[in-house]
């Protein structure tokens, strides 16, 4: 049933999905900050105006607006001038020395801003090359010394800055971020990073290092860490989950996309629920160790953010549910579960469906009944001649009357007893069109497999496949063809239908195969195949049979590796020309060894070549982008001269004067617009320029592990920061400067 709010308040315009916070900004009262269009802030809350009000420094970047909207005494609008594409608050610094008011952290492509609203003055502001599409405020790790930080996300990189806007912290990740949370994901008392990527990756880092890595099958759209190491993750596909460290404990898939998760104790139970907001207005609350759904309620409009506040001052927390389109905050009490009752629609509901289910089964049993006694006939109708003509041939009749009347008992769909669903899996090089991983399935005897369904997540559109021959192609046997598109391991569940030819009824065989991580690749001889002229070497100390382990169950080979021998002492080679398959590899051994910490040395060819070109066109974007802001800055004071000399001539009745100015006012706009499109453009290029940059510098930390790959990723930063190029492949090559 609909659920009565405590309380609702009216917003006066729309807000941005995903950038809604909560923050002290007077140090004392709960304050709502929401993004709007065209580079607006709301902040709804007791405190929201006292900066403006008290006529404190002034801001360079967010300006106060005057709010014209009904009801809107205790809205603030703050305008910065450019789309926000992140939002925060929080203290930053210790708090036994930090000031008591916490800070609105906002992001754009551009730049990342810390706001003082109870001063109305910039903390810091800082550009942002990157972009920054995701931002977290707390304390990182073992991080000592520095207290909380703003951690902003963007362009494959991670950064972090403390209460005076220096970067205390930087690390890069595979693609662009878009999501970010802070959990106790070992256990250890200190917050690890939680990193949500476009690349469909889940990355833990424990200050700059990276120590899980979780493979989803979509953007990992949202996270939010629920209790100790529990989190919560949300997939652009519609897929809601949770995690304990690196254990999913279940997921849900819907055709809705989830826009916010959060943690919140619904029943005051002292255990927190899983609260998601959906794309089409929905809300549900979960169990977060089962899925199963403990309250829901459907909105008219889309949800925008979930936050909890104590906006009546009386020392409860309470729910608080924006909408995107229908600007009205809902506040639910803490007690919801206990004041809402029981939900008569959706236990009518859910008897309906259940009986639904009844018929269903009870048609189809009815189905199969009246197809056996159909086939029975048949049988005696084909049987009779031939066993009459037996009788009266022979006086051994008894045998023929048993036989008719086995064969009159068969039925349509029987299987022997001892049928079985066997699966393997090969690399098939020569299918076409193209190679494959091939899955076989077949049965232990002549029933054909009329149909297998593979459940799968990452490998095919929507996670599942269904394959059915024709009739006149059934067999014992399916080959089913599979195109992984990256290297991870997967579980595959099959549901093979097994049964006799011609049957109307099968039989459902359920088994589970996994797909080793690197199942796409398999040996060839040495002569079949041109010898890499890139690679990466390093000290290996390890037993023999170890790393046969490993090679076993990571690759799919046609004969396993014999591990029988004492322990090695060796340079490890890996010869490929692809620096990230390398790296996939030496992490992935890494990880399967455990080693804490490995160094490695690294060659690839025309790494140089790409590196150099990569700087040269980031130093040439930037160049043309400062080129372009002192352009339209000129550009900026001639339309304010103009207007100037327009508005005099106006004044004078010079309509001649008047007519030219603003003439040339329409021709400066027209050169303001097209300097703008360049601006665009130029942005665009720079920073597809730094993603490739800094997925190099990540690439080249993941041929290290522990130490030896932070060390690496920093002092990459640093060339890149002194414009040293030669350094740079230096450390690439070697790991260090």
């Amino acid at each position: 049933m609909p659920v009565v709010p405590s309380y609702q308040t009216r917003l006066p315009q729309k807000v941005i999905p995903r950038c809604v916070t909560v923050g002290r900004f007077d140090g004392r009262s709960d304050t709502l900050a929401c993004a709007a269009p065209a580079g607006r802030i709301m902040l709804l809350g007791p405190g929201a105006g006292a900066g403006a009000k008290s006529g404190g420094s002034s801001s360079r970047v967010l300006r106060p607006e005057p709010v014209a909207a009904a009801g809107a005494a205790d809205v603030m609008l703050l305008n910065m001038g450019q789309a926000v594409t992140a939002l925060a608050a929080g203290r930053l610094g210790e708090p036994a020395t930090s000031p008591m008011q916490d800070l609105l952290l906002v992001g754009s492509a551009g730049s990342c801003l810390a706001y003082d609203v109870l001063n109305n003055a910039d903390a810091f502001f800082r550009d942002a090359p990157d972009g920054v599409s995701a931002i977290v405020v707390g304390r990182l790790g073992r991080q000592s010394g520095v207290g909380q930080l703003a951690l902003v996300g963007g362009n494959c990189s991670l950064t972090g800055y403390d209460r005076s806007g220096n970067d205390v912290f930087w690390s890069v990740t595979g693609d662009n971020v878009s999501s970010l949370s802070l959990c106790d994901f070992l256990g250890s008392g200190g917050n690890e990073l939680l990193v949500g990527s476009e690349d469909y990756e889940i990355r833990v880092f424990q200050d700059d290092e990276i120590v899980q890595e979780i493979t989803e099958t979509e953007v990992v759209s949202c996270l939010c860490a629920i209790q100790g190491p529990m989190f919560a993750y949300g997939l652009a596909n519609g897929t809601v989950g949770v995690y304990e460290r690196s254990t999913r404990l279940w997921r849900i898939k819907s055709k809705n996309t989830p826009v916010a998760v959060f943690a919140f104790d619904l029943d005051s139970d002292g255990v927190p629920e899983l609260i998601t907001g959906w794309s089409n207005g929905k809300i549900d609350a979960r169990n977060c160790r089962t899925g199963e759904v403990v309250f829901k309620d459907q909105f008219p409009s889309s949800v925008a953010g979930i936050v909890a506040a104590d906006f009546r001052k009386d020392g409860t927390k309470l729910l608080t549910i924006v909408r995107s389109f229908d600007p009205v905050p809902t506040h639910l009490r803490a007690t919801l579960l206990e004041t809402t009752g029981v939900d008569s629609a959706s236990s009518v509901h859910s008897l309906m469906q259940t009986r639904q289910n009844l018929q269903l089964e009870l048609h189809n049993y009815e189905e199969n009944a009246k197809a056996q006694l159909q086939q029975q006939r048949q049988q005696t109708r084909t049987a009779a001649p031939a066993a009459a003509e037996k009788l009266a041939g022979s006086s051994g009749g008894g045998g023929g009357i048993s036989g008719l009347s086995g064969a009159a008992s068969d039925t349509a769909s029987a299987i022997p007893a001892n049928t079985q669903v066997q699966t393997s899996l090969s690399v098939d090089l020569a299918h076409k069109p193209a190679p494959c991983v091939c899955l076989r399935v077949a049965t232990t005897n002549s029933t054909a497999i009329r149909a297998v369904i593979v459940f799968a997540e990452g490998i095919f559109d929507g996670e599942s496949h269904v394959t059915h021959p024709p009739a006149s192609r059934l067999g014992a046997s399916l080959d089913i063809p599979l195109y992984p598109s990256k290297c991870a391991s997967v579980d595959l569940h099959l549901k093979c239908l097994v049964g006799p030819r011609g049957a109307a009824q099968f039989h459902v065989f359920e088994t589970t195969r996994s797909l080793p991580r690197f199942a796409v690749f398999a040996p060839v001889a040495p002569e079949a195949a041109a010898q890499p002229a890139g690679f990466v070497c390093f000290r290996l100390q390890e037993r023999l049979q170890r790393v046969a382990m490993w090679i076993n169950a990571n690759f799919l080979l046609a004969q396993e590796v014999d591990g029988n021998g004492g322990p090695l002492d060796c340079r490890f080679v890996i010869g490929t020309d692809n620096m990230e398959l390398a790296g996939e590899l030496v992490t992935a051994l890494a990880g399967y060894l455990g080693l804490e910490d490995l160094a490695s040395e690294a060659e690839f060819p025309g790494l140089a070549d790409s590196l150099k070109s990569l700087v040269d066109r980031i130093s040439e974007f930037e160049a043309q982008r400062q080129r372009l802001s002192g352009d339209m800055a000129d550009s900026s004071n001639l339309v304010r001269g103009l207007v100037v000399r327009a508005e005099d001539a106006r004044l004078l009745g010079d309509f001649v004067n008047f007519k030219k100015a603003y003439k040339d006012l329409r021709d400066l706009n027209r050169d303001l617009a097209s300097s703008y499109s360049m601006r665009a453009a130029n942005q665009q290029a720079l920073s597809e320029s730094l993603k490739a940059l800094n997925q190099i510098i990540q690439r080249a930390g993941r041929l290290r592990a522990g130490r030896f790959k932070t060390q690496a990723v920093n002092d990459c930063r640093a060339a890149v920061k002194a414009s040293n190029l030669g350094a740079l492949h230096k450390i690439i090559r070697s790991g260090s400067a």
